[in-house]
């Protein structure tokens, strides 16, 4: 049976499935014109489609030229992509790591060819700015919030078996995995077990994860997830599963606020909680979009790096950061 859910997910999934990436350019009266280069981990993750999405709306409305790439998540791709952003001589690089260490010295070279840099997700030494997350603390908010969850509806006599969702071999999502792990231990210890931890960055992987978990251990109800693609998976699993009837104790927590992670809280589905940063897709686009201006503007920062707020997002707020998107 559960083989067959998962084939009936997958074909649901390659429905809905859409991607992004692209170079364009449309002139605004009265703006100054960069050209910029963005590579990023993948354009196929859920959180990054949706907030590059609405960061190329908002550099086209600027006049900026722009190129929008994805490395797939290898750091080689992700080297060559610099170095032909610096042949380019754009205005300014935006990288978000796949491997952090193997791009520090194309980097290097491009800021001495006078060329803005900006980190997104890691401390990088040659950049000009990093924006960043502070990872453990935002993987220990979401475990802290299934640990809230678990402890209403379960004891040490009736345990949760909890499944993760994480991507140990990106640096900072272990640190958020580290996170989870260790918030559940402080505040729900004795009162869950983790019945497996399984790497899903797509909801594909989810979907696939949540089949396997199931099979081995059906008693899963509870899912913590490092990002979207692992929370969307583990939520639309739960929902055909149980035939869209969630009971009480059933529960995904995760990292990300994209549309559809909004909707499952503000429908009742599976999702319970998820750790945004800015609160929204457009919200987070602007933020980043300023960034990149103040920084093409050459302004100085008091420091290079800059942490993300964290905003926990449930029932209680989750219509108000929806409503952003559907503005």
């Amino acid at each position: 049976m559960l083989k067959k859910l998962f084939i009936t997910l997958v074909l649901v999934l390659l429905l809905s499935l859409m991607t992004s990436g692209c170079s364009k350019k449309e002139v605004a009266p009265d703006e100054d014109t960069f050209v910029i280069g963005i590579t990023i981990q993948s354009l196929e993750n859920s959180y990054w489609s949706g907030v590059f999405g609405e960061v190329e709306k908002l550099m086209q409305a600027k006049g900026w030229e722009y190129t929008l790439l994805s490395c797939n998540d290898n750091p080689a791709v992700q080297t060559e992509q610099i170095e032909s952003f610096t042949a380019s001589r754009v205005d300014l690089i935006m990288v978000h790591p796949s491997d952090p260490d193997a791009i520090e010295e194309s980097l290097k070279e491009a800021r001495e060819a006078g060329i803005k840099v900006m980190s997104w997700d890691d401390i990088l030494v040659n950049s000009d700015v990093n924006w960043v997350l502070d990872n453990t603390q935002l993987g220990y908010t979401i475990g802290e919030t299934a640990a809230e969850f678990i402890i209403e509806h379960y004891s040490e006599d009736n345990k949760a078996h909890v499944a993760v969702m994480n991507y140990p071999q990106t640096p900072i999502l272990l640190e958020r995995e580290n996170g989870i792990l260790t918030a559940l231990e402080e505040s729900a210890g004795g009162k869950y077990v983790i019945a497996d931890r399984k790497p899903a960055i797509e909801v594909s992987d989810a979907l696939k994860n949540m089949d396997e978990i199931l099979e081995a251990d059906p008693e899963v109800k509870i899912v913590c997830s490092i990002g979207a693609g692992g929370n969307i998976g583990a939520n639309q699993y739960f929902v055909i599963a149980t035939e869209g009837n969630i009971p009480d104790d059933m529960g995904v927590f995760s990292a990300d606020s994209t549309e559809r992670q909004l909707e499952t809280i503000v429908n009742g589905e599976a999702t319970r909680a998820i750790v945004g940063f800015e609160g929204s897709n457009k919200k987070t686009a602007e933020a980043a979009v300023d960034l990149f201006g103040r920084l093409l503007n050459d302004e100085r920062f008091s420091a290079r790096n800059i942490v993300r707020p964290l905003i926990v997002i449930d029932s209680a707020n989750a219509a108000e950061y929806l409503a952003d998107f559907q503005q």
